[in-house]
């Protein structure tokens, strides 16, 4: 994390910035937030790092536990499946509305992001990430779109999709999934594109499921009942 310049708001930058930090993993899970420490770090007074660290908190990015301190938030395997459950409800919502919005060239490109990872141009990760932020965007409706975007900066998120594109198979099975969103799409059946839309992210928690099962990911969850 690097200084923050000067700007209005300042609250709103340390926010962006803590979360960001969090979503990478720069400040992993488990991690405790010293409030001094970001004093110095961002070059920024006391308030506002308290009161982005309370919207964080408010946000589900860190816990708040009298008497010890600020820890970005560990979260149980149940609780990571529940925000990959969410994501699979309102993504699928999300199409469905995209689907009479998005015109045909705006298909293809979807479809273009599956062919380049296909011809090596692109890793599957980004090429995953650009197909359904764009369909995302293309709702209309912008509390769903802020409502996405939060779930999808979640560290669980991004250690869900680690751990599946890490598997060759669950990628071919993905690519195969995607293309059936973008034929549903075009034929216009909004009711087969939420349809497949959330299967694509039912198998990817249960992927996710499985694997934490078998391997948990370091640092990205902890069993129900464990203590701090």
């Amino acid at each position: 994390m690097k200084k923050i310049r000067t700007v209005k708001d300042l609250k709103g930058e340390v926010y962006k910035i803590l979360r960001q930090a969090i979503a990478d993993g720069t400040l992993a899970p488990g991690a405790r937030l010293k409030e001094t420490e970001l004093v110095e770090t961002l070059d920024v007074s006391r308030t506002p790092i308290r009161e982005a660290l309370n919207q964080l908190s408010k946000d589900g990015f860190v816990e708040i536990i009298p008497r010890k301190g600020t820890f970005v938030k560990l979260w149980t395997l149940e609780e990571a499946l529940e925000i990959l459950l969410l994501r699979e409800v309102l993504e699928g919502l999300a199409a469905r509305l995209a689907t009479p919005r998005l015109s045909e060239d705006e298909v293809d490109r979807l479809a273009g992001y599956l062919d380049d990872y296909e011809g090596g141009g692109l890793e599957y990760v980004e090429a995953d990430r650009r197909f359904h932020q764009e369909i995302v965007q293309a709702c209309g409706m912008k509390r769903l779109v802020e409502l996405i975007q939060t779930l999808s900066l979640s560290f669980q998120v991004r250690t869900a999709l680690t751990a599946s594109f890490n598997s060759p198979e669950r990628i071919r099975e993905s690519i195969a999934e995607h293309r059936r969103i973008i034929e549903a799409i075009r034929t216009r059946d909004e009711d087969l594109v939420e349809r497949v839309t959330r299967e694509n992210f039912r198998r990817t928690r249960d992927f996710y499921a499985r694997f934490e099962q078998q391997s948990p990911a370091l640092g990205a969850v902890k069993r129900e009942g464990e203590a701090r």
